[in-house]
């Protein structure tokens, strides 16, 4: 907890959030499209992809070999008057062969804007996602890299949607803060009839040539029977491997119990000159999960989990075209009690007898090649799992107003 809270004081500056209220009347339909070639896959066709000392879930499946739609969305948009609008979003995220194709209503909600006096304050209330961790509300079209940071994964399923209230105060003199209010639907929660909530801040600074911002919030879970959908749960996954191939089963364990996230995230961009920039960004978060693990067989154990993990990346950008590197760790720190502990570690994922550390760099080269449509290349060197992992990745990404049309770029990179 003392290297979190020091790293997090180096940490002062921050992005905005990627949280969109419709500007008019007038019906606003935006929608994107991302699809990556990839040189090799994570893990092999059956086998699951488990990161060690990690209890994973949601929709955090592992990169496959070849092409894939990482996601494809239609986000339409609108005021009902001046001080009231609403937010529908559909979209489908790649994944495993089970999921790929999955669409699903990821947001619909209502807003409400007064006091802009003392404000603006803006009550917000249906399924969302959170906004407390901008990388975490961003989608595959406003990020550089193809690859969901690594802690996103890990703790909370790749993405989060959750239906909720939100009351905050929006970016007024640069300052946004506020408090989010969930049903538990979003990994790594689960609907027990508690409240889980997250409470959080963020300050933007811009300068002439320097721009700043820094932020910081806190994420209370509570879960009851957790399982891994990816594999288990409702979604039992049991492959069924051709002759001469072993494909095992997924072992079902449930969580029980809470988890506390806490994080920062910050930005800095410098503009020495009108085409060139040089920035970095980065974000960190802790993860303390206290409860009970326990199977169908009726075995049991506490488990006490403490893990700490961030990102960092640097860039240099001219005209169109982005430059930069992203550094990717993890670390965990587990503790299990229980005649049942090592077998129930085991099938979890908390075991990690290795003590192995997982860490993913990746450069890459993005190019804004037309206004809405970019084009990027990158190799990573993924050490998530024991054996490490090159690949290269070439991908498009089409991102743009459909109505109202627009002349101008609609594109941007939000986290």
């Amino acid at each position: 907890m003392i290297r979190f809270c020091l790293l997090l004081a180096l940490l002062l500056p921050v992005t905005g959030y990627a949280h969109y209220i419709p500007e008019d009347a007038q019906l606003e339909v935006s929608a994107s499209v991302v699809a990556t070639w990839r040189s090799s896959s994570l893990v092999d066709e059956y086998e699951f992809w488990q990161i060690p000392g990690t209890m994973m879930g949601g929709h955090a499946w592992p990169q496959e070999k070849g092409v894939s739609v990482d996601e494809a969305m239609v986000s339409l948009g609108s005021r009902i008057n001046e001080r009231v609008f609403g937010v529908i979003e559909i979209g489908s995220h790649g994944g495993g062969d089970d999921h790929s194709d999955e669409v699903e209503l990821q947001h619909a909600y209502l807003g409400y804007v007064c006091c802009d006096a003392t404000g603006p304050w803006v009550l917000e209330a249906g399924k969302m996602s959170a906004v407390f961790s901008p990388s975490l509300s961003s989608h595959a079209a406003d990020r550089w890299i193809s690859d969901t940071p690594l802690v996103n994964d890990v703790f909370f399923g790749r993405d989060f949607h959750d239906e909720g209230v939100r009351f905050w105060w929006h970016e007024t003199a640069g300052l946004s803060a506020g408090v989010e209010l969930w049903r538990g639907k979003a990994f790594p929660a689960t609907d027990t009839g508690d409240t889980n909530w997250d409470i959080f801040a963020s300050y933007r600074w811009q300068g002439e040539r320097l721009s700043l911002s820094g932020g910081g919030w806190f994420y209370r879970a509570s879960a009851s029977s957790r399982a891994d959908h990816r594999y288990g749960g409702t979604h039992t996954h049991t492959p069924v491997a051709p002759p001469g191939v072993t494909a095992t089963p997924f072992p079902d364990t449930r969580f029980t119990g809470d988890t506390d996230i806490a994080g920062l995230h910050g930005a800095l961009r410098y503009n020495p000159q009108p085409h060139w920039q040089w920035g970095v960004e980065a974000e960190l978060m802790q993860m303390d999960m206290d409860g009970i693990l326990h199977d169908s067989t009726g075995r049991e154990a506490s488990v006490d989990s403490d893990q700490f993990g961030g990102w960092v990346q640097p860039y240099v950008q001219w005209r169109r075209h982005i430059v930069g590197l992203r550094g990717e760790w993890l670390t965990t720190d587990n503790h299990l009690v229980g005649a049942a502990a090592p077998v129930l570690a085991t099938d979890s994922g908390l075991a990690n007898p290795e003590d192995h550390d997982p860490e993913r760099y990746t450069a890459f080269w993005h190019w804004q090649w037309r206004d809405n449509l970019a084009l990027r290349t990158e190799v990573t060197e993924d050490r998530t799992l024991p054996e490490s992992d090159l690949r290269w990745s070439v991908g498009v990404v089409w991102s743009g107003r459909l109505w109202p049309a627009t002349s101008g770029s609609s594109a941007g990179h939000q986290h």
